[in-house]
């Protein structure tokens, strides 16, 4: 046996190996992924936000729009056209043009509300990718094409419309007008109830449900005849609730988008043809039989979308920032 001096200093003990630390094995918590109608739920958010943007949209956008109808109200006289007892331009084009003009000045309302007030990025009303994605909405142009002539030419079986051609000249002015405008105009009702209202709801409750509801109810309210026809409110509703249900399940804006342009477009050159563009958006003489087509095709474009959707794995989610 050795032994030890007692004035030794005694060996120290090895030091412990480095572990090696596994990235699965950490135990920080992963934020969950943000839905659609969640994304206005930034950290910077206060409970008066909501209805300060309501009201800032309201007021913003009642200037916008009286701004858009005093230009036009003295574009339309300095062309000669002659105004009728509403203040619109008695030609069918420009007529067509004012009022698609004046419904589309609400989305810079929307979106410069949503920078300022909400502080936020305006790219996230389009999807969650915080952009609108052009390819997908180029993608969900031709089912929508394709379900719109397909439902126009049984809503012709079904409720025969009455009418002779109007003219070229008449046809032409309003169906070029609607094809440039009508993007914008539709843009402004989808950024407005589809987006802002869907996400100003899901900032405050988990359930995208109650926005969806509110937002279709108004947007069927906002619509001449709505209240007159229970088969039109119906309409309106249900394909207000399918855009949110394809937005929703989409991750952003464009598949609503794509079947609200070509669904009013469509109306428009149809309205066009016979001359009826001043009862375009007048749901009053809607009956089941209409309600019942309309319904199916709507239906129909949305099991489209999500099928498309689904295969080309469309982001539907994203990571908080």
């Amino acid at each position: 046996m050795t032994a030890v001096h007692p004035s030794a200093t005694p060996t120290p003990a090895p030091a412990p190996a480095p572990q090696t630390v596994v990235p699965g094995d950490t135990h920080s918590v992963v934020p969950p992924p943000v839905t659609y109608d969640h994304l206005a739920r930034t950290a910077g958010r206060r409970w008066y936000n909501g209805p300060a943007a309501l009201l800032l949209i309201v007021v913003t956008g009642l200037l916008f729009v009286i701004v858009v109808g005093i230009a036009v109200s003295l574009a339309s006289l300095i062309a000669g056209i002659p105004l009728d007892a509403d203040g619109f331009p008695a030609d069918p084009a420009w007529s067509t043009a004012a009022g698609l003009v004046t419904i589309a000045a609400v989305l810079p309302a929307v979106l410069l509300v949503v920078r300022f007030v909400e502080r936020r990025r305006p790219g996230t009303l389009s999807s969650v990718t915080g952009r609108l994605r052009g390819r997908w909405l180029a993608m969900c142009l031709v089912p929508a094409l394709a379900v719109s002539a397909l439902v126009g030419v049984v809503g012709v079986l079904v409720d025969p419309t009455q009418g002779t051609f109007a003219g070229w000249s008449s046809f032409l002015g309003v169906a070029v007008v609607a094809l440039a405008l009508t993007p914008f105009q539709v843009a402004a009702e989808e950024y407005l109830f589809r987006g802002w209202i869907v996400q100003a709801f899901g900032a405050v409750v988990r359930s995208p449900w109650p926005g969806v509801a509110v937002s279709a109810v108004l947007f069927a309210l906002v619509h001449e005849g709505a209240t007159a026809s229970v088969w039109g409110f119906a309409d309106l509703v249900v394909f207000a609730v399918v855009l949110s249900v394809v937005t929703l399940r989409t991750g952003g804006l464009e598949a609503a988008l794509a079947l609200h342009v070509v669904h009013n477009t469509v109306c428009w050159v149809a309205a066009a043809a016979y001359g009826a563009t001043d009862s375009i958006a007048d749901y009053t003489e809607v009956g089941p039989g209409v309600f019942v087509v309309s319904t199916l095709g709507t239906a129909l474009y949305a099991a489209t979308v999500l099928v498309l959707a689904r295969r080309r794995g469309v982001a539907t989610t994203t990571r908080p920032a």
